[in-house]
């Protein structure tokens, strides 16, 4: 066949009256997928991703068993192929002129990846994620979603953690940052052990709490091994931690804070600058409930507490007319509270059933009485946890609901605070140390300010049996009153209560200190500290901005209502934010002392994801990718802190 070819002229006017580009379909339809391409340090990839991810537990069992070797090698050779399928996921960069080296991590398709771990994020499984986005471009005909499956979600979040881990590191590394603090805690689920790592920092002046890491724990649980996993952990993703730590947060348990070899005395053995040692609150509050409902009768009646509740949770006909359970006993003893508030509540069918099914079973008129009286006490107590929950909460602001939870409960018992002189009226009880006593008369006005059935059961007592109710009831209140003044946050080397009081960071309380005071008491306290990472220039600034505080809230009225409208609920950046700008040293120095984790509430939050990402259909997912679903749920706010 012959062609004709085209003269110069019919070539021009071969494309007149054709649509333009822009005005086509094609305009719209963009089949290109951008790609993101992410820089990790070396260190992030080889020590925590190669290592701390896929150490090997499975070397020898000592079981001579040749199907358990055979499982055991099975096992091993797949955890093998699953790390080399991750590292695959990285690929190693060199840089010629200087010989070091990184990795990168290449998303093909960012518009993908970015829903993929939107959708993972607010806890979609890998292959509900996949559909999600399968369905989005069939109903939205768009191109660039097509091709997504549950595997590639879990690469996607595999390499998020890469990515999360450098993007915290550039964080704490960033020079307006210099103190950080830690919070972690070791939990078991489906025969894994975890150690999650959490940390509070304050960047660029605004403070911000986030999840490090949930590191699988292959060794015994011993202070020892879990200190040297975080050291490695800490040295790689940050080499100078130990000069910016400030605090370490941990519940009670001994090989967190032994005072000789424990996980924290480490930690803190480890750091170059004096470091803030927290015991949560919660978990001390937890411990004076216990002992002060362990007191009562000998421990009588919360074990019949107790033993009532697992009697009516097994009343399937009780539970079906009520329609209602009966709370379950939790390992929190605040959450007796719950239990109390139910038997209050449902009192009448609970003495009706009971009495005519098992009769045994019913609780005596003494119980109820005290029930009744030492309900209000836990429900004041557990009102304060749910506050001193809040992730955002300060230590000097922690401090303060204990404080009124104290002031709460003395006036609920009218308890009356005595010099322990000659303190032996018989119209008191008196608590052991003789430093409180309650009227007896306040104790029976308590119990009859509870209502009808609580004075008709106390009238219904002999008189033997009413001053044995006043007597526990009083000494109930005053232990548990003299526990929660023992309780205190910060710790010092022998775990023991700190007598000083938290620094001031709160511009309520910064307001309020003179600038001598100020400068000897909080700036002298911490200046070889922040002198690393803030120059001698911005630290003086930290000085001359307090005093411009100090004197803005005597001179602007509206500087002054403001502040003075703050609680012991307002957040750290909310309270700083009513400012104008021109105190950046000064928040900034007041956000590193802020930064210490007042208790390890956001660890257990963690572990609560963790139980339910790792549920009974999901018991083989690797480790990586649970810790990738944690970093999902944390991404947007990394972003958007540092863009």
């Amino acid at each position: 066949m012959l062609y004709q070819t085209l003269s110069s002229d019919e070539k021009k006017s071969y494309f007149n009256g054709m649509a333009k580009r822009t005005n086509t379909l094609h305009n719209y339809m963009d089949l290109s997928t951008a790609s993101i391409d992410y820089v990790i340090q070396n260190s992030i990839i080889e020590t925590i991703i190669g290592d701390l991810f896929f150490r090997d537990d499975d070397e020898d069992s000592g079981d001579d068993n040749e199907d358990a070797a055979a499982a055991i090698a099975k096992k091993a050779a797949k955890k093998a192929k699953e790390k080399v399928n991750a590292m695959k996921l990285f690929v190693k960069k060199v840089n010629i002129e200087t010989g070091t080296y990184t990795y990168t991590a290449t998303m093909k398709n960012e518009m993908r990846f970015e829903l993929a771990m939107d959708h993972v994020g607010v806890g979609m499984s890998f292959r509900q994620t996949a559909a999600a986005i399968d369905h989005a471009r069939i109903r939205t005909n768009t191109p660039k979603l097509q091709g997504m499956n549950d595997l590639i979600v879990a690469q996607s979040v595999r390499v998020l953690v890469a990515v999360g881990l450098q993007m915290i590191a550039r964080i704490i590394d960033d020079p307006s940052v210099w103190a950080f603090s830690l919070a972690g805690d070791g939990s078991t689920h489906r025969g894994q052990s975890f150690f999650d790592l959490r940390t509070r920092v304050c960047y660029r002046g605004f403070l911000v709490n986030l999840h490090l890491i949930a590191i699988p724990m292959f060794e015994r649980h011993t202070a020892q091994n879990i200190f040297r996993m975080l050291v490695k952990f800490l040295d790689a993703l940050y080499p100078n931690w130990r000069a910016k730590l400030i605090g370490f947060s941990s519940d009670g348990e001994n090989t967190m804070t032994g005072r000789h070899g424990g996980l924290v005395t480490l930690i803190v053995k480890e750091a170059e600058n004096d470091v803030i040692r927290i015991w949560c609150p919660p978990h001390q509050i937890d411990i004076v409930v216990k002992k002060s409902a362990e007191c009562v009768f000998d421990g009588s009646w919360v074990k019949i507490v107790y033993d009532f509740s697992v009697y009516l949770r097994a009343q399937n006909n009780l539970i079906i007319k009520m329609k209602v359970k009966c709370p379950r006993k939790a390992n929190r003893w605040a959450n007796l509270g719950n239990v109390l508030k139910f038997y209050k509540q449902y009192r009448r069918a609970l003495i009706e059933y009971t009495t005519e099914n098992n009769p045994a079973k019913l609780p005596t008129a003494d119980w109820w009485v005290l029930t009744y009286a030492l309900a209000p006490a836990i429900d004041a107590i557990n009102v304060t946890i749910v506050q001193l929950q809040s992730q955002s909460l300060l230590i000097a602001q922690q401090e303060e609901h204990i404080q009124s939870l104290i002031g709460s409960l003395t006036v609920l018992f009218s308890v009356e605070i005595v010099d322990g002189v000659n303190n032996h009226d018989e119209a008191y009880v008196s608590y052991h140390d003789q430093s409180m006593r309650i009227a007896s008369a306040a104790i029976i006005a308590h119990i009859e300010d509870q209502g009808s059935f609580a004075q008709e059961s106390y009238e219904g007592l002999n008189e033997v049996d009413k001053t044995r109710i006043v007597k526990e009831i009083s000494i109930y209140a005053m232990t548990l009153i003299a526990g929660l003044n023992d309780v205190k946050a910060e710790r010092n080397d022998a775990n023991r209560a700190l007598d000083q009081d938290a620094a001031p960071v709160m511009t309520a309380q910064l307001v309020k200190m003179r600038p001598g005071v100020f400068v000897k008491d909080v700036l002298a306290v911490r200046r070889v500290h922040v002198t690393k990472f803030r120059s001698a220039v911005k630290v003086d600034m930290v000085e001359e901005e307090h005093r411009q505080l100090v004197k803005l809230y005597k001179e602007d009225t509206i500087i002054h209502n403001a502040i003075n409208k703050h609680t012991n609920t307002t957040t750290f950046n909310d309270a700083w934010d009513v400012l104008p700008s021109g105190f950046d040293n000064l928040r900034a120095f007041s956000g590193g002392l802020a930064s210490v984790l007042a208790n390890t509430t956001a660890v257990e939050s963690d572990f609560s994801i963790l139980k339910w990402e790792l549920d009974e259909f999901r018991s083989s997912i690797m480790h990586l990718s649970l810790e990738g679903i944690f970093q999902t749920k944390q991404r947007r706010l990394l972003v958007s802190l540092l863009h």
